[in-house]
This record gives structure tokens, sequence and C-alpha cells, in this order.
């Protein structure tokens, strides 16, 4: 990964950016670097293919004015492929960590934002949320996946997430496009308002989907559908 970042800073100056220091951000699923001291981050993709949709999502959203962090301007406007990895370009927003956004605005910010998301069902396909639930337990049946589960864990497993997929298709027949996994870590405060970013698991599903990443107190402000 060091020798991707290297080659994303080659990248960022050829493009103009005044780049001094890469500092990671983040590394989970994907890789976060801010290009200091310019207001861009570039995030370094694991998943080949998801890059591209999440950028053509991002931008609809922005121009729809939903409360997400940009692409990065002049810079963020195409998808980059760097040493084998997909690299794209966004705002920085630095975060003061002794502020927070309340339960109530972080409501009002993805009850717009899912006004935003509504727009965009007639321009792109999209996954089910149930899609991920199918993955885990495929991922159940591959003994390299969790390898320190036991077979009677397995089963189990298998069980629960079945189960929990029928009752979810029974209680929940109104599905929309939500953001997928609006978790704390995918909310930055920017001006005292919460603001979304990590548009790769943008999918349809039910609202309590995306509400039950959050604290139950956002779903008691969130207004009702």
């Amino acid at each position: 990964m060091v020798d991707v970042i290297a080659s994303v800073v080659v990248l960022a100056r050829k493009l103009g950016l005044v780049v001094e220091e890469a500092v990671a951000l983040r590394s989970t699923n994907n890789v976060l670097v801010w290009l200091r001291p310019s207001m861009v981050v570039a995030k370094i993709s694991s998943r080949p293919g998801m890059a591209a949709n999440e950028l053509s999502i991002a931008k609809a959203l922005s121009v729809a004015g939903a409360p997400v962090v940009p692409p990065a301007n002049d810079v963020g406007d195409r998808l980059h492929r760097v040493a084998g990895r997909d690299v794209t370009f966004w705002k920085y927003e630095p975060q003061d960590q002794t502020s927070s956004a309340s339960s109530s605005s972080i409501a009002m910010a993805l009850f717009d934002l899912h006004g935003a998301l509504a727009t965009l069902g007639s321009v792109i396909s999209l996954p089910t949320y149930d899609t991920q639930i199918i993955d885990a337990i495929n991922s159940l049946d591959n003994q390299d996946f969790a390898p320190e589960l036991q077979v009677e864990d397995r089963y189990f497993l298998r069980q629960a997430l079945n189960s929990g997929r029928e009752t979810l298709a029974q209680i929940h027949d109104t599905h929309r496009i939500i953001h997928g996994s609006p978790h704390g870590m995918n909310i930055l405060v920017v001006a005292g308002k919460p603001r979304f970013i990590d548009f790769e698991t943008v999918q349809v599903g039910p609202l309590e989907w995306d509400l039950a990443h959050l604290e139950p107190e956002v779903a008691d402000h969130y207004p009702a559908p």
C-alpha cells in the first residue's frame, strides 16, 4: 500500500495539487489519505468497479444539494487508475474532535439525503439491501471465511440470517434508495452540520436499514415517512 500511496502522490502533483505529505486518515475497506496541505483526500478503493459508481452517485447528490462531502474541485471529476487500484479525489473537511452533531441534526440530514437519493432511481441500477445478507450466508459455506467458527456456529448463524431475511421481507414492503451504511464513521461535521461520505453502499431497501446504523435517538427525530 505504501507504493500505491506514493503513486497517488505523484499523480496528484501531476494534476496540479501541492502535496508535501500523505497523511493516512482511515484504512478499513478502503484507504483514505489526506494530500496535505491541499484540501483534497484520495480514496484508494479495495473493490474493483465500486469507485466509478460511487463517484457518479456523489456527483448527482452534490448537484441536488444533498448533505454530502463532494468530490474535490477540479481533480475530483473522474476516476483514476493507479498501481492497479481505483482512486478518486474528494474534498478534505478538517474535523474538530471536540464537536459532534446532535441526533436531531443527523436525522434531518439523513432525511434530506434520502430525498436526494430518490431522484437517482431512473438513472442508476442498484443492488438491494439483502444482497449483503445473502453474501454473509454464502460466506459461511467457505471454511476460509472466519476459520475460527465451528460447524455448529456456522449452522446457527446461517439459520439466523435466513430467518432474519425472511422476516424483513415480510414486514418491509416499501423500499427506496438508501445510503446503506450511514454509521458514525461515514458522517463528518462541516460548519456544525452533518455531512455524509462513502456511497459505495448505496442500495435499495427500507428506511429502517439506514436508521439501524445509528443511535435510537436519531430514529426518534427522523420525520415520519
